[in-house]
């Protein structure tokens, strides 16, 4: 973890250009206890109400509360919400270049028993032009920015006008879509729809397909609520969702995005920017509204998590200590290589066999040895990085053998997982033996099928051929 703690650091001050629908959200929360008279329909008592940035605005205010240097371009009404969303921006010392339409977009949630009863939107979504002026200031911050995001919720903002304005200044793009305008976004850097939008936009029913197809525009990460990312550039990675607890998703992809954009102007790879954006993402659906998620919380995510990659020493006297408490230490190893959904099952299983589960992962230089010279796909770094985000994964070790004999002979775990592809004759007699030496046990786990990292690899470069 200590790489993306790095890229985390360096979050300070990074000039991001944010344009995009501006919006205000206005929270209404109350009780309900009884019908009305008039109608079949709930009558919520208010107990408090407040405002917080939303659209493009809850984007800068991510990307400001990270650490970033963020100047807003929109558009906003002549009228009071327009008065709340400046003075919201201004609180927070956010640049804006906000151009007057004829009404600012408000979205209004009522909110009972932590239930949303309603929305109501109050917007105009007619096509949007900026002045001269604010194009003026547009190229000024574009001379200077790293990552210009465009948070579309097409509601008018994004026309051709603007992107072909972009490309004519060379930015580096990333974008939140709406399937509706997906022609506007040819030769972006990054696309980042949820499942529902990138279906939407590719006409295809599965997931893969539909991310593959969209790779024509430009990288895509899809985000896909609990069952994480999925992430398809030069190569495809599945990253598993990181949150323990959603409380509420508003403003959760205005957060991925903002991660995305930090990440990549501090020098991060695509792989190490989800990973970050995923994290993030986890800490605002964990909170009640529209939550800008700060610097703070993020680092503190990876403080947990760095302290699970164990040098050999470490580990031995860290299992030394547990096995004093009556500790059952739970063992398994493996590539790890492009986590999908068996792997988590695969996980999770072995954890439900003890109290502490400990992953040997294999080497980038054993894994060359094992599987030839073109794996792995992901380094050994990036891997780690990802099993460590797994609640479910208490201490990694990652070891250059081809087998972990010498680990188990001195770790003796009282339990040995191995998966659903071995059997007792089949796995590594060594390994057995010793596992067998010291009364220690062989648990095999039941197959996912159909799901394999090299039949996910033989579909990508058979999906490639097509093209």
């Amino acid at each position: 973890m200590k790489n993306l703690s790095r890229i985390i650091r360096n979050f300070s001050g990074r000039k991001i250009v944010v344009i995009g629908d501006v919006m205000l959200d206005k929270f209404i929360y109350g009780d309900v206890s009884r019908i009305s008279p008039e109608a079949p329909v709930p009558i919520v008592k208010i107990e408090k109400e407040f405002y917080s940035l939303g659209g493009a605005a809850n984007v800068a205010s991510n990307v400001s509360t990270l650490g970033g240097d963020v100047s807003l371009f929109g558009f906003i009404g002549n009228d009071s919400e327009a008065k709340i969303i400046k003075k919201l921006l201004e609180e927070k010392k956010i640049k804006h270049y906000l151009q007057e339409s004829t009404k600012t977009t408000l979205k209004v949630r009522i909110i009972a028993r932590n239930h949303q009863f309603l929305r109501m939107d109050y917007e105009n979504c007619e096509d949007k032009h900026f002045s001269q002026e604010i194009f003026k200031n547009l190229k000024s911050a574009l001379q200077f920015c790293e990552i210009v995001i465009i948070s579309d919720y097409a509601k008018g903002t994004i026309t051709d006008e603007i992107m072909d304005f972009l490309r004519q200044n060379n930015s580096k793009i990333i974008v939140d879509p709406k399937p509706e305008n997906i022609n506007l976004y040819k030769n972006v850097f990054l696309l980042t729809p949820n499942e529902k939008e990138a279906l939407e936009m590719s006409s295809q029913k599965d997931i893969y397909l539909a991310a593959r197809h969209l790779r024509k525009i430009g990288n895509i990460i899809v985000t896909r609520g609990e069952k994480g990312m999925l992430l398809v550039s030069d190569k495809e990675l599945e990253i598993p969702t990181y949150a323990r607890e959603v409380y509420d998703v508003t403003g959760a992809g205005d957060t991925v995005i903002s991660a995305l954009a930090l990440s990549l102007a501090s020098d991060a790879s695509l792989e190490e920017a989800a990973i970050i954006a995923n994290h993030a993402a986890s800490i605002s659906v964990s909170k009640a509204g529209t939550y800008s998620v700060n610097l703070i919380d993020l680092e503190k995510k990876f403080i947990g998590e760095e302290s699970k990659t164990k040098s050999f020493t470490e580990l031995t006297e860290i299992i030394e200590d547990l096995k004093k408490q009556g500790k059952k230490i739970v063992w398994t190893n493996g590539c790890f290589d492009l986590l999908h959904e068996g792997h988590i099952k695969y996980l999770k299983k072995a954890k439900e066999q003890g109290n502490f589960l400990v992953l040997g992962l294999n080497s980038d230089s054993s894994i060359k040895r094992l599987k030839g010279a073109n794996r792995p796909i992901m380094p050994e770094k990036t891997r780690a990085e990802i099993l460590a985000s797994l609640e479910f994964v208490d201490f990694i070790i990652i070891f250059d053998e081809d087998s972990p004999c010498k680990h188990l002979s001195i770790l003796k775990p009282d339990i040995y997982v191995k998966g659903g592809d071995y059997t007792l004759d089949t796995i590594n007699q060594i390994e057995r033996r010793i596992i067998e030496s010291y009364g220690g046990k062989i648990f095999i786990t039941g197959l996912v099928e159909g799901i394999s990292t090299s039949k996910i690899i033989e579909k990508m470069k058979n999906d490639i051929s097509l093209h």
